[in-house]
């Protein structure tokens, strides 16, 4: 093994380090393009089901060329532990036919040592211009722009030409917190007033009490940044790390026992649009397993023909546990846990404000694991130079 890996690390030296951040740029583009194309009617447009399938596929292969081409590994434990990781992350994914988390572990490990600045920006232009033209495309009629509304509610809920009402204000949360980590969280009076009108018209057009609630936190965080960065310092890595566990099992812990008829409980579900019950019913068709499974469901994004049977797993770390099993569900934990740990160790803690909103974010809905909606775990490696300590550069 060690013979091989000093026979790749010659080759590897003989390639400019340039080559790997630019493919690593077009790969990154490419899977951003596919996966937000997925979100957005376009899909009518597709040959097949598999189609989109394929080119996530294509991705894929893409990233591990870029890993094993440009990636330098310090010695054969290393590069161990990339494939034993990967491993247990594929065979989670088969065992449930959901393939973001092993796409987006292929692309955290391909962008080490890529600027995380960079790729905020190119996250920003990509999905803002996809965002932009996809409410053109619905404007002019070339997809269709979806209405819906809540049970008993006659507020009428906009799509804009992606698949659900929902996706759309979690796309736009997330394009705002990547701007807010591009920006340290230090917004001038004309970024807030941009800030504030970008959310309440979210929140108008789309109905959305979660990514209202997360986009005024951002806004918050910007307006109490070091007041929030002292706290964070006070709790360090341990009590930071504690808390967001809490938050995490409360949540799946709720779910497990939740019980229609306790008034406590159906107050709970109401404030969470029903994810309280359709999480409980995961857990009655389907047991906690090590390895993963096919868990299936119905959700309300795009179009439906005949009899629907609406059933949802929104929860993240829900999903991850019940659909790719334990053994990927921990994984993900300690994920957490080192990307908060590094955050601490190298001071870039408006990056640890991010982690934090993407956790709560994530408590609710499932988009942790879509790179074109949370980047931010593309920081595990990355460069992070340009968010060290507190002073804008």
């Amino acid at each position: 093994m060690d013979d091989l890996l000093k026979l790749r690390s010659k080759m590897v030296s003989r390639l400019d380090p340039k080559y790997g951040k630019y493919l690593f740029v077009v790969v990154l583009g490419y899977y951003l393009i596919t996966q937000f194309t997925n979100g957005t009617m376009y899909i009518m447009y597709y040959p097949s089901d598999a189609f989109p399938y394929r080119l996530l596929m294509v991705a894929g292969l893409l990233a591990f060329v870029k890993i094993m081409l440009f990636n330098r590994f310090a010695d054969w434990k290393e590069f161990a532990v990339f494939l034993t990781l990967g491993l247990l992350i594929l065979l989670g994914c088969i065992a449930c036919q959901d393939w973001n988390f092993l796409y987006y572990y292929l692309l955290v490990v391909a962008a080490k040592d890529i600027d995380f600045k960079l790729i905020i920006k190119e996250f920003m232009i990509i999905i803002g211009t996809g965002l932009v033209l996809t409410f053109l495309s619905a404007k002019l009629g070339w997809i269709m722009g979806l209405t819906n509304s809540r049970d008993g509610s006659a507020e009428i809920r906009y799509a804009l030409g992606t698949v659900y009402p929902t996706d759309l204000a979690a796309r736009i949360f997330y394009l705002m917190l990547a701007y807010a980590m591009y920006k340290k969280f230090k917004f001038t009076l004309p970024e807030y007033v941009s800030l504030v009108s970008v959310t309440i018209w979210t929140y108008v057009v789309t109905d959305t009490r979660l990514d209202l609630g997360l986009m005024v936190l951002i806004i918050t965080s910007g307006l109490f940044r070091d007041k929030i960065i002292a706290l964070i310092k006070v709790l360090h890595v341990k009590w930071t790390s504690i808390l967001s566990l809490i938050g995490i099992f409360s949540v799946i812990i709720l779910t497990y026992l939740y019980q229609p008829n306790n008034l406590l409980f159906k107050i709970f579900n109401k404030l969470l649009s029903g994810r309280l019950e359709f999480g409980q019913v995961a857990f009655e068709r389907y047991n906690v397993t090590l390895g993963g499974q096919m868990v299936a469901q119905n959700g309300n994004g795009g179009i439906h023909h005949g009899i629907f049977d609406y059933f949802f797993i929104d929860c993240s770390f829900l999903r991850v546990l019940m659909m790719n099993g334990m053994i990927s569900f921990f994984i993900l934990l300690f994920g957490i846990y080192y990307l908060t740990r590094r955050f601490m160790m190298q001071q870039t803690y408006v990056l640890e404000i991010a982690l934090l909103l993407v956790i709560l974010s994530s408590l609710l809905d499932h988009h942790l694991l879509e790179v074109s909606y949370n980047m931010l775990f593309l920081a595990f490696f990355a460069n992070m130079d340009y968010f060290v300590g507190t002073k804008q550069k």
